[in-house]
């Protein structure tokens, strides 16, 4: 007789699951992957992986979602931590970088892959939001508290797009070793800081 699975059991296999789907989307691109392939790699048979996820879109707006909100925990934590608004500010920039560097294969689910056209996924729409906010609440935050001036949304928009912009340049290697990553953050965030800092009287 079949062993009746626990809700813990579940849980545990979809998140072996997702990890290794994770890899061999990133490995292999969509193209590439299929539910067999992910079944033989799990040492499992081919129709188990359906029982889980109608098919490999579905696995993938999954994974995505999954790499979202791992991303969204660790910005909110930087957000979170003791200290003045710049230096949350900073601890949130600090978190995406290491995020970039340390998680890079969620880091390329996130901004490689888009979501099937037609198939909208509420969970993955979700997670895409609680990121997306991450990166535009601590410069509310600094609007608000009198040490920026200016629209948060905007503000944040441009703040993102040229840390984003930095880091996928190092990480394709296109910095070529000719400048240190953490000198050019240094300087972009003075530069950046600096057009949106509240001038106060000379």
């Amino acid at each position: 007789m079949p062993r009746v699975l626990t809700e813990t059991d579940i849980a545990d296999f979809r998140e072996r699951l997702c990890a290794l789907a994770t890899r061999i989307f990133v490995e292999r691109g969509p193209d590439n992957f299929n539910m067999r392939l992910l079944a033989a790699e799990l040492g499992v048979s081919a129709m188990t992986p359906y029982r889980y996820f109608k098919d490999k879109d579905e696995i993938l707006s999954a994974i995505r979602a999954r790499a979202f909100n791992r991303f969204a925990d660790q910005l909110e934590r930087a957000m979170a931590i003791p200290g003045t608004p710049p230096e949350k500010s900073s601890a949130v920039g600090q978190a995406y970088v290491r995020f970039a560097l340390q998680e890079q294969t969620c880091f390329r689910l996130m901004f490689d892959f888009d979501e099937i056209k037609g198939r909208p996924v509420p969970e993955l729409a979700l997670a895409e939001a609680r990121a997306k906010a991450t990166m535009t609440d601590h410069v509310r935050m600094m609007v608000e508290q009198g040490y920026f001036i200016g629209d948060p949304q905007l503000i944040g928009h441009i703040l993102w797009s040229t840390l984003h912009g930095v880091v996928v340049l190092h990480l394709a290697g296109k910095l070529n070793g000719d400048i240190d990553l953490f000198t050019l953050l240094d300087e972009m965030r003075r530069i950046l800081g600096n057009a949106y800092r509240v001038k106060t009287p000379a």
